[in-house]
Formats: C-alpha cells, sequence, structure tokens
C-alpha cells in the first residue's frame, strides 16, 4: 500500500524560498507528504516595551528560519490510503509505520509541475504523473522514458535535476522537517535538537509523566498570532471563560522574567492571587511554546505542549497535547485527573473546538484588521512597529517579548512564496473544522462514519418501531421505543455535526 498526502508549513530566511516538500517513508510499502515552505529577511528595530528583557547579540547570531526543525503532524493522525491535495491542504493521511522520511521540494524538476500529484511506485520511487519521470529518495532522477540513456546521462548529471532532500525526524510521534538542502544541512539538522528533544520532564521520572494524545488542525490565523496569543496568560480566564476560569473573576497577576529574549525564545513567570504557585511560560524559537502550571508543593505539575508552524497567509499548522507531572511519589492530583480520562482519540479531538474557537474569531480578526489597514503586517516585508498599532500594558509582557523576538531576530515578517495576500475575514473559515481537522484525520473520519450508519439505523429503528411493531410492544412501548430511536438519531445528527461545523459565540456564553 502507498501513501500519498499534503502538509503545509512556512518558514525561514529571505535567501532561500521553495513552494514545497515531499515527504516519502520507504519500507516495501511508502508515504508521501508535502509541505510548504518560506520565509524571513533581515530584522528591524522594534519597540522598547520589553527592552529590558532582551540580550545584546552579535548581529551575526541572527535566528535562521530554514536551519531549525519545524513540526508538521502527528504521523498516529494519518491513514494508509493514497491521497493527491494541493499544496495548500493540510495531511489527508499516511499510517505510521517504520522506515525512513524523505522530504523534497514540491516541483518537478522538468516542468515544475508539483510532485505532490505523482505516485509512490512499487520499486518505491517518486513517479510524477505528468511524464512519468521518476525520482529516488534523494531526490536524484533516476528515469525518463521518453529519452535515450545517453541523454539521460546527461540529465542526471545536471544538479537542477534534483528535487533538494531535506533532513526529517519523527520525534515523540510528530513529524519534523529542516527545510535546508545545502551541503552541510544534514550536519547541522544533526547538532542541532528538535524542542520536542529538550523537555524538562522524562528521563529518570518517565514513570511519573503522562503524555496526552496529540491534537492538531490548521488554524485560521498566522504562526505568529498564534505564538503571542499562547504567551498571553492574560487572556485565559476572559477568552476562555467556562472552560479555564471565568471573565469575572480577580484577574490580577504579576510577570516576570525567567529567561531573558534572545534568539532562542524567553521565558516569563506568572502569579496570580486565584492560583497557588508560579506558572512558567517559555518560548523556544521558532515553533515551541511550553507552559507549566504547578499543582501542590510535591513535584506535581501540568504542562501544555504547544507547536506551531506557518502554512499560509492567516493559517498556521497547530500541533499540541497535555503533559502531566505526578508528585513524588508517583500520585496523580485530584484536580488534574479530569486531564487523564482515558478518552477515544476523536472525541479528544472534537472536543478541543470548545476551547480552541474561544479565542480564534479574535485573532483571525485582528491578524486582518492590522494586516488590511496597513498597521502591523507580518506576511509581507513592512517594517511595522506592533508597540504603535496597539496598546500594549505590563500584562503584555508575554506578547511584547515575542514581537520583539520577531523584529529583532527573525526579520519582523514571514516572506511566503507567491500570493502574500491575507485572505479576507469569514467566521465560516474560523469555525470549519472538517477543512481544518477531519478530513485529515484517520481517528475522527472512522468516528465519524461509525456513527453515520448508526444514525441511520436508528431512524430505521425508529420507523420500525411506529409502523410495525405495535402489536408486538403496544402501542405506548412501541411510542416510547420509537421516540427514544429518533432522540438518538437526532443526538447522533448533533455530533456528526461537530465534525463538520462547531461555532462559538462570547455573547452566549454566560
Amino acid at each position: 500500500m502507498k501513501t500519498l498526502i499534503c502538509l503545509a508549513l512556512c518558514t525561514g530566511s529571505a535567501a532561500f524560498q521553495l513552494p514545497s516538500s515531499q515527504l516519502i517513508n520507504r519500507q516495501q510499502q511508502e508515504r508521501l507528504i508535502f509541505a510548504t515552505i518560506s520565509t524571513v529577511e533581515e530584522p528591524t528595530t522594534f519597540d522598547e516595551t520589553v527592552q529590558n528583557d532582551t540580550e545584546e547579540e552579535e548581529p551575526a547570531e541572527q535566528f535562521n528560519w530554514f536551519k531549525a526543525w519545524h513540526p508538521i503532524v502527528p504521523v498516529d493522525c494519518l491513514d494508509n490510503g493514497i491521497h493527491m491535495h494541493s499544496r495548500k491542504e493540510r495531511p489527508k493521511g499516511a499510517k505510521k509505520m517504520d522506515g525512513t522520511w524523505r522530504a523534497f521540494v514540491d516541483q518537478c524538476p522538468h516542468r515544475k509541475v508539483p510532485l505532490s500529484e505523482g505516485r509512490v511506485e512499487d520499486d518505491g520511487s517518486l513517479l510524477c504523473s505528468y511524464h512519468a519521470w521518476r525520482f529516488n529518495g534523494e531526490g536524484e532522477t533516476i528515469d525518463v522514458p521518453q529519452i535515450p540513456r545517453t541523454e539521460l546521462g546527461k540529465i542526471k548529471a545536471n544538479p537542477k535535476s534534483n528535487c533538494n532532500s531535506f533532513p526529517v525526524k519523527i520525534i515523540d510521534g510528530v513529524l519534523w522537517v529542516w527545510p535546508d538542502s545545502s551541503d552541510d544541512s544534514r550536519i547541522e539538522a544533526a547538532l542541532t535538537p528538535v524542542p520536542a528533544e529538550t523537555l524538562p520532564f522524562g528521563g529518570e521520572d518517565d514513570e511519573r509523566v503522562w503524555k496526552g494524545k496529540w491534537n492538531f488542525r490548521e488554524l485560521p490565523y498566522g504562526h505568529d498570532y498564534f505564538i503571542e496569543n499562547v504567551v498571553d496568560p492574560a487572556h485565559v480566564p476572559v477568552s476562555h471563560h467556562n472552560v479555564v476560569g471565568s471573565r469575572y473573576g480577580d484577574h490580577s497577576m504579576t510577570i516576570n522574567t525567567k529567561e531573558s529574549l534572545t534568539k532562542k525564545g524567553f521565558s516569563i513567570g506568572v502569579s496570580s492571587k486565584n492560583v497557588e504557585g508560579e506558572s512558567t511560560t517559555t518560548f523556544n524559537s521558532p515553533s515551541q511554546v511550553l507552559i507549566k502550571a504547578p499543582f501542590g508543593s510535591d513535584g506535581a505539575a501540568q504542562y501544555l505542549e504547544l507547536y506551531s508552524s506557518p502554512s499560509r497567509p492567516g493559517f498556521c499548522n497547530h500541533v499540541g497535547r497535555i503533559v502531566v507531572l505526578k508528585d513524588l511519589v508517583n500520585e496523580m492530583p485530584s484536580l488534574l485527573k479530569q486531564f487523564t480520562l482515558p478518552l477515544p482519540i476523536w472525541l479528544n479531538h472534537v472536543l478541543a473546538s470548545a476551547f480552541l474557537h474561544q479565542d480564534a474569531l479574535f485573532l483571525h480578526n485582528q491578524e486582518r484588521s492590522l494586516t488590511n489597514y496597513g498597521q502591523y503586517r507580518t506576511s509581507q516585508p513592512a517594517n511595522d512597529s506592533y508597540a504603535n498599532a496597539i496598546l500594549p500594558c505590563s500584562a503584555d509582557k508575554g506578547v511584547m517579548n515575542f514581537r520583539n523576538w520577531m523584529s529583532k531576530f527573525a526579520g519582523g515578517y514571514i516572506p511566503f512564496k507567491g500570493v502574500t495576500t491575507m485572505p479576507a475575514a469569514n467566521n465560516e473559515v474560523v469555525f470549519d473544522v472538517w477543512n481544518s481537522h477531519t478530513k485529515h484525520c484517520k481517528h475522527c473520519l472512522t468516528a465519524l462514519k461509525r456513527f453515520k450508519k448508526a444514525r441511520v439505523l436508528a431512524f430505521m429503528m425508529s420507523a420500525l418501531l411506529a409502523t410495525i411493531r405495535p402489536k408486538v410492544f403496544g402501542v405506548v412501548g412501541s411510542t416510547l421505543g420509537a421516540l427514544a430511536c429518533s432522540g438518538l438519531g437526532l443526538g447522533l445528527t448533533k455530533l456528526i455535526g461537530m465534525f463538520y461545523k462547531y461555532e462559538f459565540s462570547h455573547a452566549d456564553n454566560h
């Protein structure tokens, strides 16, 4: 069985822009994944809101988006079919299996058509479906069926015939790509740890660690707005009212610097009256935010392990999960047990919308408003000041630290290849679950098919009880049974709808 899917990822440095890459797993069975990759230019100065939190660095120490690891997708969520999609789409599916992943530019060197529309053949080669050019796992052209062998030798000798292979890793079930194919890229990638490899838990404490299932989806706002949001502790009880806290409580807090801003990121500590202990929020550039909340004095803690990568202007790919560190005697704090319930993966994914959609509308419209009015643009070079575009306060320390990182170390914007126009605001896109997640997740697709079959059976049983079985169960029994089956069918209809769309209104969230 061969698998062909697409992913979206955008990162980088102005010196290197490529339209996308494809990933192949080769070991008898093959898989393809495609990822769009683009990014930044030279840095600009920024506001003074967090000036004192910045460590001075030499200009040569600028962050390079292409010489860094970027998260793509948890491979366990991918199915084992053959799928072909446009380069802007999220992953459709691939089955987790042993083997080597490969990453290439999503352009056939022949006529620049998308290799994401190609096939993985039985011999493990990648075949372009336009003229049947074939490539091996290193991206080298190995066959052109229309030309003689002498000409094929010349084609192979031409550097333009290579698809540019990128380093990849699977860490804790998540696929990562290093979007650089230069001569030293393999060595540089091997010497650079993936953020997921340097977490402050595990090792000797493995027995104390409980790791939740990964969630993923394409969010309707940019990578930088995702990071800005999750390093902002002030929004949590307000934006996530009735899910995490209350908008009407005492929200006073103290935010201090734990690690000063560098090209590698920063860390802040947060203390508030309503929460025991100091939580920490750490940004590890360019993709990871780790939020630690201690529980009690015996070493227990909850972590939010969050990742993001740009997918296209106004959108980003998000991967995340909850991790719990038990106390020193390996006991789970009672308040954290609710997060460790053995929920089906599909239910975990469906329920995520209730949380993610609470602030999605804010961020979706914020980014588009700032961009369209020319106040702050990060999908194109503009040299805008975020501090001038908004009205920052002391509670925005994490936000301004990140925006300062964007400007000081990462170029200030993400120069996507091709069209960089910000899409218009659209609430239908904000609340769309099918295109952002469901159709790409094997767990949710399997559950959805089962629920649809169960709904048909429920309505069929209702009709059967109402029209055929009154003599067997009596009028009252048949009526009650028909109503129960009909109610089950209606309940399944509502549940099925959550796989396609989940709307949220703060006005109705009392």
